[in-house]
């Protein structure tokens, strides 16, 4: 932000008080059903790892779970019930979207440039105090950071799915796949929480990126928050809106000669 410091006062209102929408109301609800569903599936999913060799799940949350579900069984029921409905709805949502949405996405917002390169090695050294005089280059709608998050959850969810799919209906697959399927679900769920915390971090609680977080319910950021944080898309923008007034003004200008002959 702090090239920024010479904007007038009052630019930077007018920036602040104009807002551009990143999220339509799709993205917004799927971004939230993912959310409830990950809040009821990863503490039953915890909850179920109960081998004491793997200390990843602790006798009291495991007695907790059961106890309010009644029983293993039903703690079970719940989760895959729980995650065969996300699974479902998300299929959903990519398929219905895919070719109008989801390709035209990855082609444009997904890929990473030389941009986002130094940008990742960039950002996490200022993060750690080091490098803070260094500007960081100008990022699209999404940054480095949050491309290489989404490169996780892609490849983690598709993971997930397949390996739960395999361990809901085990009696179906081959032992060899049984076999491989939950290692391959625990190291998905983990490489997606672990993205998470620093997620959650960067959006609910880092200060410069909270109006990130906002947008999730509004669909929209501010010009200001665009031009600092995501100026490839805050220029984009730009373009767009000067090529909509030089269209209207062709309009205007053409429109022009009709009334005055009408006169």
């Amino acid at each position: 932000m702090s090239g920024y410091r010479n904007i007038p006062l009052e630019e930077r209102k007018r920036l602040r008080e104009k807002k551009y929408k990143k999220h339509n109301l799709a993205n917004i609800l799927t971004h939230w059903f993912n959310v409830g569903c990950w809040l009821l599936l990863l503490p039953t999913g915890i909850a179920i790892l109960s081998s004491p060799r793997l200390g990843l799940s602790p006798v009291w949350w495991q007695e907790m779970y059961r106890n309010l579900f009644g029983g293993t069984a039903n703690l079970i029921r719940f989760h895959y019930t729980i995650g065969l409905l996300w699974v479902v709805v998300l299929s959903f949502n990519i398929l219905v979207g895919f070719r109008r949405y989801f390709v035209p996405f990855a082609a444009h917002r997904m890929l990473l440039d030389k941009d986002d390169i130094e940008w990742i090695k960039v950002k996490p050294l200022q993060m750690l105090g080091m490098m803070k005089d260094k500007s960081l280059p100008p990022q699209d709608a999404y940054n480095a950071g949050q491309k290489l998050y989404m490169y996780v959850v892609i490849l983690g969810t598709l993971g997930i799915m397949s390996s739960g799919i395999v361990m809901t209906f085990n009696r179906i697959f081959p032992p060899i796949l049984k076999q491989i399927a939950q290692p391959i679900h625990w190291v998905s769920v983990f490489a997606i929480v672990a993205g998470l915390m620093v997620h959650v971090y960067m959006g609910a609680v880092f200060p410069e990126e909270k109006e990130a977080f906002f947008s999730m319910f509004s669909g929209k950021v501010s010009a200001w928050y665009a031009r600092a944080h995501h100026e490839k898309w805050y220029n984009e923008k730009l373009k767009e809106e000067a090529e909509w007034e030089d269209e209207v003004e062709r309009e205007v200008a053409q429109s022009q000669p009709t009334h005055a002959a009408t006169d």
